[in-house]
């Protein structure tokens, strides 16, 4: 089963072995691969699905606080990584043009978690436990919009796997910590369900990953070829 850290390995030598070189813009000189999928089923190298069931939200940010998922050579890592996923837990912009927990839990003057959670409360089953972060009317003439552009919360035979779509995905420079942020998301879920449930419990069954352009830029290539050097901890 791959795990983020592995992921983000495997994610970044294939871009530079196999992605295209081109231009976003002027500005942006890049490398990329188009129309990409992973399957992250152990995102936290807990080896067994299992103990997911027993890991917490809690025990997810000493961890990544305490540094348990730092990668040599990622440009975001224990407290920065901290910081970043525990920012879910903010509502607000937080001073940015947007932010992904402003825009699922907020900006649409609705709390899509909460709608998710309801959904799925009422229908294990529902194909409709859906957020997205774009809004028309407020991006259309906007330079910078979100990356992450819709995560749905499937649950089957008890598991509950998270889906989610970047339209662009810096993948040396955000990927790994996107990847722990959508995990913290999943997991929060799987607690909040399952503090509902008596007899069953839900466990958490990992990500599947969609980005129609991961790409590294070329000011990075250095960075990104000198981390696939080092060996990795998990």
């Amino acid at each position: 089963m791959m795990t983020i850290n592995q992921c983000y390995i495997q994610f970044i030598k294939e871009i530079i072995k196999n992605g295209k070189e081109t231009y976003k813009d002027s500005n942006h000189h890049l490398i990329e691969k188009l129309g990409n999928y992973y399957l992250i089923e152990d995102p936290l190298n807990l080896k067994y699905r299992i103990n997911y069931q027993h890991y917490t939200t809690t025990r997810m940010l000493t961890d990544i606080k305490n540094g348990e998922y730092d990668l040599p050579g990622s440009p975001i890592k224990s407290d920065a990584l901290y910081e970043y996923v525990k920012s879910f837990e903010d509502e607000s912009d937080q001073g940015f043009v947007y932010s992904y927990p402003n825009r699922i839990l907020a900006h649409f003057n609705i709390n899509q978690f909460n709608v998710m959670k309801k959904r799925l409360q009422h229908n294990p089953g529902s194909n409709r436990a859906v957020a997205v972060t774009y809004d028309p009317p407020l991006d259309a003439d906007r330079e910078d919009i979100p990356c992450l552009q819709f995560i749905q919360v499937i649950i089957r035979n008890n598991e509950l796997t998270i889906h989610c779509i970047f339209r662009s995905n810096d993948i040396y420079g955000a990927f790994y910590s996107n990847m722990y942020f959508i995990t913290y998301i999943g997991l929060k879920m799987t607690e909040e369900l399952n503090k509902d449930l008596i007899n069953t419990k839900i466990s958490f069954g990992g990500i599947h990953y969609h980005s129609t352009s991961g790409h590294i830029y070329y000011t990075d290539l250095k960075a990104a070829r000198k981390l696939l050097k080092k060996k990795t901890k998990k």
